[in-house]
Parts: C-alpha cells; sequence; structure tokens
C-alpha cells in the first residue's frame, strides 16, 4: 500500500476547527492535489503525515501565532474617511457597516496593497463626526487557537519529476472566509440598513431556488445527521412548507433565509412549536435566485453569511449550543452536467445551528 513521502501526490481533507463566545466552528475543505516536495503545511504537520495511508490522520492544535499570523497592533489602523474608496455592486453603494469585513484594496494609501488586492479588513468603527474609521487589518483567527486535522483521502505514487505545483495549505484553508462569521469582542456586526431586505422582484409567487449538486447534498445530509435523528419530528422552514403543528424535535431551513424579509419573525413564530433543547439547522450553498434573494445577502461574503444566520439564532434566542460547519472544494460527481465548467468542483455548504433553550 502506498504511503505519504516525497514521492507521492494524492488528496487530503483538512478539517479546521476553533471556538469563540461559546460558539464551536468547522471548516472543511479539499486540498485536492498535495504535493509534499514543495508544498508549505502548518509546523509540524508535513513530518506527521509520513508513512500515513489513505484513511489516516493527524490533528495538530495551533495556538495563536503558531500557525495564522501573529496580530499585530500596527495593523489596527485609524484611517481618514475619505481614504474608504466608494465601491458599487450591481450598480447600488456598498454602505459600510460595523464589524463587516472589506478587500484591503478599498483603502487608498495602504503600503504593499493594491486596488485589486481581496485579503479582508473588519471594520471596527465609523466615526463620521471626526471622518474617521478604523480598520484591523489582521487575520481573524490571529487570536484564536485552532485544530486541524488533516486526513488522507487518497495517496499514489508520482511518476513524473518533483510534480511543479507548489501550495501553501495554511493559506489555502484559513485565509479566506474562516473566521469572518464571529462577532468581534462579543458586539454584534451591523448588517443590516435600509435597503436591506429589498428584492428586486416582489411579486408573491411560486418559484425554485437553484440546486446544489449531489455531492453538496450529500454534505448536507451528513451535517444534518449530526444532529437529526431518524425517529424525530422536524419541521421544515422552506419557504413551501406547510404550517406547523405540535411539537417537533427540530427544524430545519434549507436554501431559504436568504429570500426571507422577517426572518427573525419566522424563527420567533417557530421555538412555540419545538420541544425545549431541539436543534435548528440553516443551511445554504453560494447561488442564489438574483431576482428574490434579499439585496443584504448579495452584499456579504459567503462567511459574513453564516454570522448573519447566527445573528439570527442570537435575537431569536435560539443560539444555545451554536455553531457552524462549512465545507468547501469536495470533488462534483463527474455525470453533472456542470462537471466541465466548475472544473469538477462542488458546490460549497454553509450550515448554522443554534438549540432552544433547555
Amino acid at each position: 500500500m502506498t504511503h505519504f513521502s516525497d514521492t507521492t501526490i494524492g488528496a487530503i481533507e483538512f478539517a479546521i476547527t476553533w471556538e469563540l463566545d461559546d460558539r464551536h466552528h468547522e471548516e472543511w475543505f479539499l486540498g485536492r492535489k498535495f504535493n509534499p516536495v514543495n508544498d508549505v503545511f502548518p509546523r509540524g504537520m508535513r513530518a506527521a503525515l509520513e508513512g500515513k495511508k489513505a484513511g489516516e490522520s493527524v490533528t495538530m492544535t495551533y495556538e495563536p501565532r503558531m500557525c495564522i499570523p501573529r496580530f499585530k497592533d500596527k495593523l489596527v489602523q485609524t484611517i481618514p474617511l475619505d481614504r474608504l474608496r466608494p465601491k458599487t455592486l450591481s450598480g447600488r453603494p456598498i454602505i459600510p457597516q460595523e464589524g463587516r469585513f472589506y478587500p484591503q484594496g478599498h483603502i487608498n494609501g495602504l503600503l504593499d496593497i493594491y486596488p485589486d488586492t481581496l485579503t479582508p479588513f473588519r471594520l471596527l468603527e465609523l466615526d463620521e463626526d471626526s471622518e474617521t474609521f478604523i480598520a484591523d487589518r489582521n487575520h481573524p483567527l490571529a487570536n484564536i487557537p485552532v485544530t486541524i486535522t488533516a486526513t488522507i483521502q487518497y495517496v499514489e505514487e508520482r511518476d513524473t519529476g518533483t510534480y511543479g505545483s507548489l501550495t501553501h495549505w495554511r493559506e489555502t484553508t484559513c485565509d479566506w472566509g474562516p473566521g469572518m462569521q464571529a462577532m468581534h469582542d462579543e458586539e454584534p456586526t451591523e448588517f443590516f440598513h435600509s435597503a436591506f431586505f429589498d428584492q428586486l422582484n416582489t411579486i408573491d409567487a411560486p418559484f425554485s431556488p437553484p440546486p446544489m449538486d449531489q455531492t453538496a447534498r450529500e454534505n448536507l445530509e451528513k451535517i444534518h445527521a449530526r444532529f437529526l435523528k431518524p425517529e424525530m419530528r422536524i419541521l421544515d422552514l422552506s419557504m413551501d412548507s406547510e404550517r406547523p403543528q405540535g411539537k417537533y424535535d427540530a427544524a430545519v431551513c434549507t436554501c431559504s433565509l436568504e429570500y426571507m424579509t422577517r426572518p427573525v419573525d419566522i424563527l420567533r413564530y417557530v421555538v412555540h412549536f419545538l420541544k425545549p433543547g431541539a436543534p435548528v439547522l440553516i443551511g445554504f450553498t453560494n447561488h442564489y435566485d438574483p431576482e428574490h434573494v434579499i439585496q443584504g445577502w448579495i452584499d456579504l461574503h459567503e462567511f459574513e453569511r453564516m454570522g448573519l444566520a447566527l445573528e439570527y439564532l442570537r435575537v431569536a434566542k435560539l443560539d444555545e449550543r451554536a455553531g457552524s460547519v462549512s465545507m468547501r472544494n469536495d470533488w462534483r460527481k463527474k455525470d453533472d452536467p456542470k462537471f466541465m465548467d466548475t472544473k469538477g468542483v462542488s458546490d460549497p455548504v454553509y450550515v448554522v445551528y443554534g438549540h432552544k433553550p433547555e
């Protein structure tokens, strides 16, 4: 049997977990092509993987500074408001909101930062009186211990040279989303503005959200299986579901939250039909119907959308034992009609969960 070594290639599943504000978060990411010769692994992980075979894994916990770039006070900056470049999305102005993330390229005059730089910063404070804002350019996980499990999905002998690709796995898995779903210093993010719940198409007519691909549906079912049992009575919060009756053991909402103009009211209504301790699972992908989606959803980064869903649960008092799970970069089925267009990548899956208090 082939083992992980400098002479092999293959795929690795990375699971990154962390906790903040009593919420548990997990990011699953498929490393579709590893190259032990050139790739950069988190500290100590390359050596720990040596000799492992398909199905085996290693788990390592990293304190702040040991994996994620360390927090630097100098990256928390007070900047004149006129240096925050106005931006639009689909012709609408992007309204800066405290707690939100924006590309660093939106700030004029930063050293080594270009207008197309997408690395995010968090807008901590917006002071219109002094015409300044505070930008935190640190990684959102800079002060948080993270645990990374790497599981070898498959491994095979390399048949050519040194295999010239190079991937920095910490950057690939951690630098473009994880951490954005959390509040800053336990302060709720200001997601909402006057047009947040607007929709382009306001006609109250049935429609079907874009479907997930088969792998994404299977991944969603795997996440649901952590919380749901076959004998449970489950309340479906999808937009075409029937009126609830009696008591339910759990509630699920799949690819519907992004179209709800009164989501908190719906969740508060649902509370009365849930048994104490019942889980509430909110799932979505990165596809939506642009005619019916709320405009605020379009404005948000995909990981911020999980933060929005967590905020809905918090306000509705359904955030006991809350957290999030994301699964990205998985294999799309080869017979999927979009296989070529997506380069074989499955739709990402995002799930936010909470529980009704006991």
